[in-house]
């Protein structure tokens, strides 16, 4: 893996002091902006506490004894104690799905919304400004209320309609089944894949997991979707402290990137993470001879992303049964399914690695991720690659379901130093029901950080969580172990504050091999930060996502300042 740009004379020095010692480079001018009397949460090996930063161009150059870069042109700005932390950085988002849901659906959120009928409501009022018989799409969040199909096809006999839980369950009405077809005659998946259909009493779909469906696309003219996807950028990461999106998208929002990037919009650093959803494609992507590392430090290529099962309680692929409270509804016998075969999955990422790609694979399931770790390991031994940072995407969470194969599998994870990629804002999602589930450890954090790994923070976004793009929501989430329902989910696989911070700076970082450039509060460190109006180490856990973002400082400028943008 090249590294990103190379550091001056002066950035080179990265060789800290003891923690009571301030840290600085050989002075070589003045420096350009310089953070006094701040709490510097500096995220390095020692955990460091500091209090001023000095940054030349976008270089971190003093940590602490910064008075000696102060010159007649150095901007100094006093922080009056607010917590600086390094730049947020978001290892798993989907930023072109959230521009699209931002864009074309109907908030149906409930909470905020009551129940079904004031969904049905919100619907009935964007239904006014829309032509007669056009599809209504309303986008949810994980485990609310719905209307019923009755109340649907009562309210809505003509229009096609489509409510969205998520990404992956979708409910729809007698018009949306008739205009897609989805009558008693249409198949149900292939037996062992990841879709699953559900049918009422006539054999009529009404839910639709993890299946995909010939659902209408809504027109996204490349400019509008450019424009969609800076502001999804700037609004939901940048203005939340977020300066690195390691994201999920198309081609079509890569190149988008790009020419923002060439215009001096991009908002955020971006790391483009191709899907890869049939073997054509990885084919045809291994044929270009790029590799993972491509780029520079304010858009580079990333890992490739293969799906190979769903998501808990109805799709992903496990050795047993799914407990009949732990999905939407329950079916008998249910244990998944996955896109591909374990010899397709490793002839896959072999080839991945043979052309030096990053790799990250999406396994809900535990029998999905033992899959995977056959495939790695395979790899490995094909082409031996002693730092490939391998992925599991979604590892912690619905962790177990018997302890002699968790023991192996996590014993596998340690050997073969693969990363679990953990998404514990989902921990908010988890009903009364669901925690109820026998023989199951969620988002089990604490035990993978014991054992020496080192889960990285993302917040898998495609529009059905918007708050959470904030980092603080999850490290909450982590910390405090709370639910949108009131309650605690097993208080002894809570992680620290700064564990927490760690998983969405330097442990990200090294999930996405930036760790040389960002992630900690180092001399010789990009300056990325953000300035918190609350100090997470000593907030009340319950409190920690209420805490405001001040400012975002990117590359050495701030590029949002809460203060001005209020005036």
């Amino acid at each position: 893996m090249r590294e990103l740009k190379p550091l001056s004379a002066v950035a080179a020095v990265m060789v800290l002091g003891a923690s009571a010692q301030a840290q600085t480079a050989p002075r070589h001018g003045s420096a350009d902006l310089v953070l006094v009397n701040a709490k510097v949460i500096t995220v390095d090996a020692k955990e460091r506490i500091a209090h001023s930063v000095a940054v030349l161009g976008n270089r971190i150059v003093a940590v602490d004894g910064t008075d000696e870069w102060v010159g007649p042109t150095t901007r100094v700005i006093d922080l009056k104690g607010r917590t600086l932390l390094p730049g947020f950085i978001d290892a798993h988002s989907h930023v072109e799905g959230m521009a699209d849901v931002q864009a074309h659906t109907i908030d149906i959120q409930a909470p905020p919304l009551k129940d079904g009928k004031a969904i049905i409501a919100r619907l009935k009022e964007a239904q006014k400004a829309l032509p007669p018989r056009a599809w209504l799409r309303g986008n949810g969040t994980y485990n609310q209320v719905m209307p019923t199909r009755e109340e649907l096809d009562e309210a809505f006999p003509d229009n096609p309609v489509r409510l969205d839980w998520s990404a992956h369950d979708n409910l729809i009405n007698h018009a949306a089944a008739v205009a897609l077809k989805l009558d008693r005659t249409f198949p149900d998946p292939p037996k062992g894949s990841t879709g699953r259909l559900e049918r009422n009493k006539d054999g009529e779909v009404t839910i639709i997991r993890d299946y995909k469906v010939d659902f209408p696309v809504d027109a996204f003219p490349y400019a509008e979707k450019k424009e969609a996807l800076r502001k999804v950028l700037r609004d939901f990461y940048l203005h939340r402290g977020v300066t690195t999106v390691s994201d999920l998208s198309t081609a079509d929002a890569y190149r988008a990137y790009q020419d923002l990037k060439d215009a001096g919009q991009l908002p955020t650093r971006v790391r483009m993470n191709p899907f890869i959803r049939q073997p054509a494609q990885l084919d045809a992507l291994l044929t270009t001879g790029m590799r993972t590392g491509l780029g520079d430090d304010m858009l580079m290529v990333g890992a490739v992303k293969i799906i190979l099962d769903g998501v808990w309680g109805t799709t992903a692929a496990v050795y047993k049964p799914f407990w009949n409270g732990s999905g939407t509804t329950f079916i008998p016998n249910n244990i998944g399914g996955t896109s591909r075969s374990q010899e397709q999955l490793t002839r896959e990422i072999v080839a991945a690695h043979g052309a030096g790609w990053q790799v990250e694979i999406h396994a809900n399931g535990d029998r999905a991720q033992d899959m995977t770790l056959n495939a790695y390991e395979a790899a490995q031994k094909a082409y031996p690659r002693p730092d490939a940072r391998d992925r599991i995407e979604h590892f912690a969470h619905f962790l177990v379901q018997d302890e002699a194969r968790t023991e192996e599998r996590l014993r596998r994870m340690v050997a073969d130093r693969i990363i679990p990629s953990a998404q514990v804002a989902f921990l908010w999602r988890l009903t009364d029901t669901n925690i109820r589930e026998p023989g199951i450890q969620f988002f089990a954090l604490r035990r993978l950080i014991d054992l020496g790994l080192h889960p990285t923070g993302g917040v898998d976004n495609i529009g059905t969580q918007p708050f959470a793009t904030y980092p603080m929501f999850s490290i909450q989430r982590a910390v405090a172990r709370d639910t949108k329902y009131g309650r605690i989910v097993q208080p002894e696989q809570a992680i620290t504050v700064m564990e927490a911070i760690k998983m969405f700076t330097i442990w990200a970082a090294e999930a996405n091999f930036l760790e040389k450039s960002l992630g900690s509060i180092e001399i010789g460190k990009i300056a990325d930060f953000v300035v918190l109006g609350g100090d997470p180490l000593t907030t009340p856990k319950t409190k920690l996502s209420e805490i405001p973002v001040e400012m975002t400082i990117l590359d050495g400028k701030i590029q949002y300042d809460r203060a001005e943008a209020a005036r």
